[in-house]
């Protein structure tokens, strides 16, 4: 019997359609690149998820609630309704997961959570070749990450990975890692 089968319903909707919801939420939070770049990031979530079904990655719980979100594919239009609740759906779900699994268990889905997210924001390069002040502003603005992302022992991204996140982006991750109570570089 699984941790999800002692959950309702709604609670067990809420963690497994988080995922895509998390993710889907970083791909909106930037309409640069129009339905090119959305189609391209859904792409890369949906592959994602995919790997993370096949996968144990240190939690088999984990393997199973992305299972879970693959096996419900059909819902992900559904899904995409109120997309603007999901970091504070995030808060729940960490909520409901700490009442009844160990705590390696709900890091392990907030931190699969956050690379979604950010798979999503590296799938489309909103910069192609910066020149002149928009130059100068990214180059200050990756400095500046690299040096937040030190400070908080986190890893540091390349200019070329930093590039393929947009400013937008690097907003919706960094409060999508507020919400999931982990560290983020970038």
């Amino acid at each position: 019997m699984s941790v999800l089968d002692q959950l309702s319903a709604q609670q067990r909707t809420l963690i497994v359609s988080l995922p895509y919801r998390a993710g889907l939420w970083v791909s909106h939070s930037d309409a640069a690149g129009g339905d090119k770049a959305h189609d391209k990031e859904l792409t890369a979530l949906a592959n994602l998820i995919d790997g993370f079904s096949q996968q144990v990655f240190g939690s088999e719980l984990l393997q199973y609630i992305m299972h879970q979100t693959l096996a419900r594919k059909d819902e992900w239009e559904s899904w995409a309704s109120h997309i603007d609740k999901v970091p504070e759906e995030c808060k729940q779900a960490l909520e409901i997961l700490r009442a009844h699994v160990d705590e390696k268990d709900v890091t392990v889905y907030a931190m699969r959570l956050m690379e979604l997210g950010e798979a999503v924001a590296v799938a489309f390069r909103e910069h192609d070749d910066p020149v002149g002040l928009d130059k100068f502003k990214l180059l200050a603005s990756y400095t500046l990450s690299r040096v937040k992302a030190r400070l908080k022992k986190v890893p540091v991204k390349s200019f070329d990975e930093f590039l393929n996140i947009s400013a937008e982006e690097r907003k919706a991750l960094n409060r999508l890692a507020g919400a999931l109570g982990v560290n983020y570089g970038l």
